[in-house]
């Protein structure tokens, strides 16, 4: 029976299923159409165990008794060298087991009455090894890919595959891997073989923090720009405002007249609104008072933390709080300690979760070379240059956020789902924009419960309730003290009040309303209605799908371990829908960024995190076509930021990085495969060029200043449409391959 037993090949989700081919029988058999017939007219049916009686134990794959004209068509003699594909127990059992043979790896086929098999000759040999060059050809070009991503069928993925062909596709694989080459892949043999995996891992870790180090040299959201300044200005606000009450003989004062103000949680969310009025969630609150404190440890970085005073209070205070500003600012001591608290951070959140995360997708084997890919696919994420010029360069904490959320995923991979939730409580406490990744850990964690089934499942779901409401219920404890303050927390962290999007972002509404004026058609409450309709309807196909899935291979585990054990087994940590959860929260985080309300120019980062997770496939073997998109929707991003980019002075950052990483990668347009998103990116590209080059030669209109930034906002959409789409398209396969499984 094992000679008949499919073996899963390797793929991307999608099995493929290969039959060992019967052997041949040994020379000097003759094999005739009248001894075939004998032998195949007592066959039992495909799959079933025979007796004694049946001479054989099993019938051969039904592809294995269709006849072809082309093996209709020629002669054979009695003297093929074949070997005995089953084992035979009695000269009639020899010559029904004949009736199965394959000729040079072909399924051998009945023939005419009068027909005997001749020694194969060149002519055959040669037309066999036609027919699989052909099969390789294809499979090359596919470059690697499953055939979920090279388009083909999934179906296709299934047909019967001989096993030399298939360990020459592993080798084409592997050849294709060492051809396409990269600085990051030369980097880690260089640094591997020089250091042990502890050294090369913490060799580029410290290389990603020097280049982060080199941007941060540059200048900040609103330097030197009063009275507002910029982000660096909030943050740095909301430090000083959550420690403002903080007293201990190991702290130190801030100097000026406010340093005598106190602030209790309570008053956070309505203080001096005016002025950097804090927004965040609680979890960033905590995050700022656990940074002030640490300024505070020291009279040298105390001043760091001093507290504007209030909007009512004297011209002089104000003069003097401002004077005091604008000499740490020309010191530059304050920026450098800011600075350092976002690339440590990023080191102790981001960057921990994104090796563990590589580590457990990417690795090869235990080795230094099992640790190359991660070390490479590390690189490459944490090199992003969206999150590099948004956190080091314009200033701001996202890696905090987009870590935890990570996190979620790793703890969700690991089968530890309450920890999963935890986590990605924390990532909706420190930004509310984690939520464009909510409805997709949503429908893993509900149809996790659904694929466990019955006391498990509501067990788990019950579980999740209890441990997301408790988590919440921690984080908001000092603003449930009176409904007036909870309620002026949530008012502050979503102001429906500021309008459907802000300045010009590359996002559906924004598009439209070049060409429609949605503000004069509807109220600001209407128009957040159908941007909640609207966000619905695009991310909601995905979530069902994602509950379906987990649904239906759970039902599929439930009747395989019912037709094998009394008690089917509830212990199932792995579920098989935690691979498409990455393309999920992909589709559900630009969902959100298309069409929602109030989307800043920096949510883009939320849909590039799951999208270059995907980057590391390449390194692993799969995934080629996921690459090719990550990358060209990585550049577009960070081309959509560009006029903040500009604003903040980052023009030099902004280019070095972003043709350094595509070098890094080893991502060149020009040596992609013919494909769609090879014209895309090209003519992507070309239209980028040609706008930043018009930027440099000519001004806008008067009448139309922001000519330039609707250009980049049209040609954005566009792309992001389309990766949109190809993500839909990549989600389905992905799904079909796992109920298919």
């Amino acid at each position: 029976m094992d000679d008949f037993r499919p073996t899963e090949g390797r793929g991307h989700g999608v099995p493929s299923l290969h039959y060992p081919l019967p052997r041949r029988p040994p020379p000097g058999d003759s094999l005739s159409l009248n001894s075939h017939l004998s032998a195949t007219s007592s066959h039992a049916p495909i799959g079933r165990q025979r007796t004694h009686s049946d001479h054989v134990q099993l019938d051969p794959p039904p592809y294995l008794q269709q006849p072809t004209k082309h093996h209709q068509k020629q002669h054979y003699s009695s003297s093929t060298s074949l070997k005995p594909a089953l084992t035979a127990t009695s000269s009639r059992s020899a010559s029904a087991a004949s009736s199965r043979y394959t000729k040079e790896g072909a399924p051998f086929q009945p023939f005419p009455s009068t027909w005997t098999a001749p020694p194969p000759s060149d002519t055959t040999h040669k037309s066999h090894q036609s027919r699989r060059r052909v099969h390789s050809s294809r499979r090359e070009t596919a470059g690697g890919d499953t055939a979920s991503e090279s388009g083909i069928s999934v179906l296709s993925a299934f047909r019967p595959t001989q096993r030399p062909q298939v360990d020459g596709d592993k080798e084409r694989r592997r050849a294709s891997r060492e051809h396409t080459d990269s600085p990051l892949r030369r980097w880690a043999r260089w640094s591997g073989q020089r250091q042990s995996v502890a050294g090369a891992l913490g060799l580029s870790l410290a290389l990603v923090v020097l280049i982060k180090w080199c941007i941060s040299l540059g200048n900040y959201s609103g330097a030197n720009t009063p009275p507002l300044r910029g982000d660096f200005e909030a943050q740095r606000h909301w430090l000083a405002l959550t420690s403002s009450s903080l007293s201990s003989p190991f702290f130190h004062s801030p100097a000026g007249a406010s340093s005598s103000l106190s602030l209790p949680p309570t008053a956070w969310y309505f203080h001096d609104l005016s002025y950097w009025g804090l927004d965040y969630p609680p979890l960033t609150a905590y995050h700022s008072l656990f940074l002030g404190a640490i300024a505070r440890l020291s009279p040298h970085t105390a001043p760091f933390v001093t507290l504007r005073p209030p909007v009512n209070s004297s011209v002089a205070e104000l003069e003097n709080w401002e004077q005091s500003m604008v000499e740490l600012e020309a010191g530059g001591a304050m920026k450098s300690w800011m600075r350092g608290t976002v690339v440590w951070g990023d080191l102790l959140v981001w960057a921990s979760a994104v090796v563990v995360y590589c580590r457990v997708n990417y690795a090869r084997g235990a080795g230094d070379k099992g640790w190359r890919p991660v070390i490479v696919s590390a690189m490459s994420i944490l090199l992003q240059p969206a999150l590099l010029l948004v956190d080091n360069g314009h200033f701001q904490y996202n890696s905090l956020m987009l870590g935890l959320t990570l996190w979620s995923v790793n703890f969700l991979q690991a089968g530890h789902d309450l920890l999963g939730a935890v986590a990605f409580v924390l990532s909706l406490g420190f930004k509310q924009m984690a939520l464009y990744y909510s409805p997709a850990i949503f429908a893993y964690l509900l149809g996790k419960c659904l694929y466990l089934g019955g006391r498990p499942g509501v067990s788990l779901l019950l579980n999740l309730a209890f441990v997301t409401l408790g988590s919440f219920a921690l984080l908001f404890a000092p603003f449930l003290t009176s409904p007036s303050h909870i309620v002026q927390a949530l008012h502050r962290i979503f102001p429906f009040a500021r309008g459907l999007f802000e300045d010009k972002v590359a996002n559906v509404w924004c598009a439209l309303n070049v060409i429609v004026k949605l503000r004069e058609l509807a109220s600001v409450a209407t128009l957040a209605k159908v941007a909640l309709f609207a966000t619905l309807l695009v991310v909601l196909p995905s979530m069902i799908g994602l509950i379906w899935v987990s649904w239906a291979t759970g039902e599929k585990a439930r009747k395989s371990e019912g037709a094998q054990a009394t008690e089917p087994s509830v212990e199932r940590k792995s579920v098989p829908t935690i691979i498409l959860l990455p393309h999920a929260l992909f589709l559900s985080s630009m969902g959100f960024f298309l069409f929602s309300f109030q989307v800043h120019e920096k949510s883009i980062l939320l849909p590039l995190m799951p999208l270059t997770l995907l980057i590391g496939g390449r390194e692993a073997g799969f995934g080629r076509m996921d690459w090719e998109w990550s990358v060209l929707l990585n550049n577009v991003a960070v081309f959509s930021m560009w006029p903040l980019l500009k604003r903040d002075g980052l023009g030099v950052q902004y280019l070095a990085l972003t043709l350094g990483w595509n070098y890094l990668v080893g991502y060149n347009p020009f040596h992609l495969r013919h494909s769609f998103v090879k014209y895309l990116s090209l003519g992507a590209y070309s239209a980028i060029i040609a706008l930043h080059l018009l930027e440099l030669v000519a001004s806008p209109p008067a009448h139309l200043p922001d000519l330039f930034v609707l250009f980049n906002v049209a040609l954005s959409v566009v792309v992001f449409g389309l990766g949109f789409l190809w993500a839909s398209k990549r989600s389905v396969q992905e799904g079909w391959g796992v109920v298919g499984m």
